[in-house]
């Protein structure tokens, strides 16, 4: 009885053996030689038998059946494995849809079990073969093949487990490989996402930006959605395309990462800065109210001496950092649980890739630059109370080096930083990770003033003595200092603005860059080291910081009738430049 017969498989010397024979017997007969082509195909030659081979390129034939099975058209269709590695492994064929299995062999025995199949299906008792293979009896396996049997079986389990989602894709954008994670991100069965196209799985704008980067992939492997990821079924999604070819074909690797909880954290997080961001704004209210009374308090007391005019300054100052305090403390408890949590994962990948030497060195960095954070993140506490910190002798030409490496990638090309140590550089008493932060403010203001014009950054460390007649330094005691100068050639900070550079949210940054807070954190270090801080600034012709850290002494030095081995006489009161 004449059949309409497909024939799938990519040995081209199979397809027309097969071909001839089935010709002979009066069947109509196509060819395919992957499981693309059959089902394109089977759109216009509905066959009522199908022989499949199981290893082919794109997609198995063991994947075909299970696409034929799930095509309601295809419910009646008479499913044949044709295969060699049938011999090689326990096949269940009937688990992936098929009807009968035949092991490849010499063709004449091919044929005849071919005319045994038939005569069952004719019989209309095709069903009743069971699952046992048809044909292995005068076939012996091939070690070869069973090796590659094994690699592919170890292959299949370690993609089924990974963690990401794992595509492959033909070179027009074709599904022909998907594991069980990709399939749970597309939310269909495997069989429904086989041959379909890749970006139909995606609308709008991330349709066009997919197709985009898959139509001018090189031979590189190409990183996307990381920061505006890919949304499928409220997941959202970044990728990994990577090309493959291999003899004159193409495909694509798509790797995909689930970073769902990575964006809700972002969110959250940038709904709590919103959320800082109106609490600073109303808190900044009450304190220019409150401000304001005290100013009208001290015109009321106008008649009082200079020296309570200083101490009412004082006050006001500290009644300002007391109440940023408060909000302060709140932060940094805030900031330093983040950052545990950074720390702890860090800690969890460091135990599963113990031996892997570049992610631990990796690791290393991450640890200390952690470690570096909660340290900074107690320089916020200092707006809330006193504390006694770690000061030991710090040598600030090493601190000035660390620094510029740390700002170094953030310094534009037309900034020119030049760095003026003297010898013999005594070393102050102090705390490293505050003394770093005075100089990261300070250099990223001076940064700042010249990003547009560019300029030279100019870092000046020597010891000092400072002048009592000195303008700024009527409070200074003569004795002996290290003074640390910034200094650059930006536009100056106008007089106007002079008197309000250390008050805390003064800034002169348009939209929102900047929180006023830089030169605040200067000014409560230095006064914390007993220290001294002064500005010199014109309009146009730059600015100049000056800090004045005091030496502590084993002898009293050749010029210095003040020290007696002990820590010098710390200033008491500001006076920067015409800053007071």
């Amino acid at each position: 009885m004449p059949r309409k017969i497909l024939v799938v498989d990519n040995n081209p010397v199979i397809l027309k053996l097969m071909e001839n024979f089935l010709t002979k017997e009066g069947h109509q007969v196509r060819t395919a030689i992957d499981g693309i082509v059959a089902l394109e195909t089977l759109k216009e030659f509905p066959a009522e038998i199908i022989f499949v081979d199981l290893i082919m390129p794109k997609i198995s034939g063991e994947k075909l059946c299970m696409i034929l099975r799930s095509m309601p058209e295809m419910s009646d269709v008479a499913l044949v494995v044709l295969s060699a590695v049938a011999v090689e492994q326990q096949l269940d064929f009937v688990s992936f849809g098929a009807d009968a299995c035949i092991a490849k062999g010499p063709f004449k025995e091919v044929e005849q079990h071919i005319h045994h199949v038939f005569a069952k299906i004719d019989s209309g008792e095709l069903k009743q073969l069971s699952s046992r293979i048809i044909g292995t009896e005068n076939v012996f396996k091939r070690i070869i093949t069973s090796e590659l049997l094994s690699s592919k079986r170890h292959f299949e389990v370690t993609l089924n487990t990974m963690a990401e989602g794992f595509v492959e894709l033909t070179s027009t954008g074709l599904i022909v490989y998907v594991n069980p994670v990709a399939v749970a991100f597309a939310g269909v069965s495997e069989a429904k996402m086989l041959t379909k196209d890749f970006l139909d799985f995606f609308g709008g704008q991330q349709y066009a930006e997919l197709a985009e980067c898959l139509a001018h992939l090189e031979d590189t492997p190409v990183f996307i959605g990381d920061d505006s990821p890919f949304i499928l079924n409220g997941r959202y999604l970044a990728m990994t395309l990577a090309p493959v070819v291999e003899h004159d074909q193409r495909a694509v690797i798509v790797l995909i990462r689930d970073i769902t909880e990575r964006k809700k954290a972002e969110q959250e997080m940038a709904l709590y800065q919103d959320h800082l961001e109106e609490l600073v704004e109303q808190r900044s209210a009450e304190l220019i109210i409150r401000n304001r009374e005290l100013q009208e308090e001290i015109v009321e007391r106008q008649s009082l001496s200079k020296v309570k005019e200083v101490l009412e300054i004082e006050l006001m100052q500290r009644h300002k950092m007391e109440a940023l305090g408060v909000m302060a403390t709140g932060i940094a408890h805030d900031f330093n649980n983040i950052l545990a949590a950074m720390l702890g994962y860090a800690e969890v990948i460091r135990f599963s890739h113990k031996d892997d030497q570049q992610t631990l060195g990796y690791l290393k960095n991450i640890t200390q630059a952690g470690d570096r954070g909660k340290d900074l993140i107690g320089l916020i506490k200092t707006f809330s109370r006193p504390a006694d910190y770690p000061f030991t002798p710090v040598y600030l030409n090493k601190i000035i080096d660390d620094t510029l490496m740390l700002l170094h990638p953030t310094v534009p090309v037309n900034i020119e930083i030049q760095k003026v140590f003297a010898e013999n550089t005594p070393p102050v008493i102090a705390d490293p990770v505050q003394i770093q932060q005075v100089l990261l403010n300070l250099c990223a203001n001076a940064i700042q003033a010249m990003r547009c014009d560019g300029g030279v950054l100019t870092l000046m460390v020597h010891r000092s003595i400072p002048s009592l007649d000195g303008e700024g330094m009527e409070s200074a005691p003569a004795c002996h200092y290290v003074e640390l100068s910034v200094a650059d050639t930006g536009v100056g900070i106008p007089a106007e603005n002079m008197e309000r550079i250390f008050d805390p949210y003064f800034t002169t940054r348009a939209g929102g860059d900047g929180t006023g807070l830089g030169l605040s954190v200067v000014h409560g270090i230095v006064m914390r080291h007993n220290g001294k801080i002064v500005v010199v600034s014109e309009p146009g012709q730059g600015t100049k910081f000056t800090v004045y850290l005091p030496v502590k002494f084993s002898s009293p030095g050749p010029t210095d009738g003040t020290t007696d081995g002990k820590q010098l006489t710390p200033w008491q009161t500001l006076t920067a430049g015409r800053v007071q």
